[in-house]
């Protein structure tokens, strides 16, 4: 009983430091292992980085759904309420609009996992400042919702992103973004930058280094490096592999997609092992697959 009683306060413990949900990825950003900063992507704009909806003329619709279910569970679950049952499954509708000077979207992203929930409205916008580079701003609206034996059991944040975009040449494109500079989610404050170079049109390598701005970067940091390759004119492979040392979590992941002139489908496994205990116990490995549509008009 003794014993039973230690878990159980470890487990609340271990809780509290897995409050915050994963950051939603689309199915693009879980085929590179979430890199991405200097790509210029519509849908993702909300998500990453809100100055490459500047780049863009097209208007577009896109959902993004995934599942996660935990693989190598740790012991503990064996003997304890397991606080992540099932498959977990997240959502999100991105629309952007690219027809005025000032170009932007809204997402609406529901995420269940972990025993936590999480609802988040998006709005992002961005601007030129001359032909090849340009500043985006994003605003989200995080509405958190814990287990009962947490509390408070309801959390509002007031989050923002902040992102530059610079395209040196036809091949080569760099990015930095600020997350959460008012650091208004203890924890989530993230300066990310990153490239992306592209060879003889078809074979593009991605790269992406942050850290928790807050906190040591020695400590505190995140690596994401991918490859895509344009097999035909609109179809396309990438994979991907990060490590991420805020939250505890390396792995790798690969996808497929064919974008279409008016419509595409994109397909993604991201594969993520916790080297320490964090997220989740250490060793235990989340399988996130994705499935996408996108509506471009």
């Amino acid at each position: 009983m003794k014993k039973v009683i230690i878990l159980s306060v470890l487990i609340l413990m271990g809780q509290n430091s897995w409050a915050q949900i994963r950051q939603f990825q689309t199915s693009r950003l879980m085929s590179t292992g979430g890199a991405g900063v200097a790509s210029v992507l519509s849908t993702e704009a909300a998500v990453l980085n809100p100055s490459a909806s500047a780049f863009y003329d097209e208007s577009s619709f896109s959902y993004q759904s995934y599942s996660s279910v935990l693989q190598k569970k740790n012991d503990l679950r064996q003997s304890l309420p397991d606080p992540y049952p099932g498959t977990n499954k997240s959502q999100g509708a991105f629309m952007t609009d690219h027809s005025g000077s000032i170009k932007g979207g809204v997402a609406y992203i529901k995420q269940h996992e972990n025993s936590f929930e999480r609802e988040r409205l998006v709005l992002h916008g961005a601007a030129p400042m001359g032909k090849s580079s340009s500043v985006g701003v994003s605003y989200n609206y995080l509405q958190d919702l814990r287990p009962k034996k947490l509390n408070p059991r309801h959390q509002t944040h007031h989050q923002a992103s902040v992102g530059l975009t610079q395209i040196v040449d036809e091949d080569t494109i760099l990015g930095l973004v600020i997350y959460d500079p008012t650091r208004t989610t203890p924890g989530e404050e993230r300066l990310v930058g990153g490239f992306q170079y592209t060879l003889a049109d078809r074979f593009t390598i991605i790269g992406d280094y942050g850290a928790q701005y807050t906190k040591s970067f020695s400590k505190k940091y995140l690596w994401a490096a991918a490859v895509q390759i344009n097999i035909f004119s609109d179809f396309f492979f990438r994979t991907g592999q990060f490590y991420d040392n805020i939250t505890k979590l390396k792995g790798t992941g690969w996808g497929v997609s064919w974008i279409g002139p008016r419509f595409g489908v994109e397909f993604a496994q991201k594969f993520s092992e916790q080297f320490e205990s964090g997220y989740v116990y250490k060793d235990e490995r989340i399988v996130d697959s994705s499935l996408s549509a996108i509506i471009k008009f």
